[in-house]
C-alpha cells in the first residue's frame, strides 16, 4: 500500500472571478457524485474495487459527518454539458477543514478543475475565519502531488497534536 502524506495550505485573502460557475454539493444527486467519483478513481492509486454503491454509501458518510463536520459552503461541483465533471468535499476533520475528497472526471482532467475548485474552497474557508486547509494524498499519486505543490501545499507532519489521540 503506498504511502500518504499530510499537507497544508496558508489561507489568505483572496478575490478570484472565475471561469466556470461553482455548485453547491448540497444542490447535486448523490448518485451523480457517486458516479463522477468512481470514474475518477477507477484505476488509480486511489482505487480499492469499490463499487457505485458502496461510493455512495462513503458520500453519504462524508455529508452525515462521519469525517467530522461537512462544510456545504466550502464543498462545490463543476457542471459541464449537464454532467459532474469535478468535486471537492470539505470536512472539519480533528476540527481542522480538510479535504476529505476531491475528484474530477477522466474525461475532464487536466482543464484545471481541480485547480478552480481548490481556489474558491480556499477563499470560502479563509473568509469564514480559517487559516489553513489540509489533505491527505498518496505518495505515488504524482500528479495530485504536482497540482498541491503549485498551488502552494507544503508536507505537514503526521503527528501534530490534533492527530494524537489524548484521553
Amino acid at each position: 500500500m503506498s504511502k500518504r502524506i499530510r499537507m497544508c495550505l496558508r489561507l489568505k485573502d483572496t478575490s478570484y472571478t472565475y471561469p466556470k460557475s461553482f455548485v453547491l454539493v448540497d444542490e447535486i444527486s448523490l448518485e451523480a457524485l457517486a458516479e463522477a467519483m468512481l470514474d475518477s478513481y477507477m484505476g488509480s492509486v486511489d482505487y480499492e474495487g469499490e463499487t457505485l454503491d458502496e461510493t455512495l454509501v462513503e458520500l453519504e458518510n462524508v455529508i452525515s459527518g462521519d469525517y467530522g463536520e461537512f462544510l456545504s459552503e466550502a464543498s462545490f461541483v463543476i457542471i459541464d454539458n449537464e454532467e459532474v465533471q469535478a468535486c471537492i468535499l470539505i470536512c472539519l476533520y480533528r476540527g481542522e477543514p480538510t479535504v476529505t475528497y476531491n475528484f474530477t472526471r477522466k474525461s475532464a482532467q487536466r482543464m484545471g478543475y481541480q485547480t478552480l475548485l481548490i481556489g474558491r474552497s480556499a477563499e470560502i474557508l479563509y473568509e469564514k475565519g480559517y487559516h489553513s486547509l489540509y489533505l491527505y494524498v498518496h505518495l505515488e499519486n504524482k500528479g495530485a502531488l504536482r497540482l498541491y505543490e503549485s498551488l502552494g501545499f507544503q508536507e505537514v507532519p503526521l503527528t501534530t497534536i490534533t492527530e494524537i489521540f489524548i484521553d
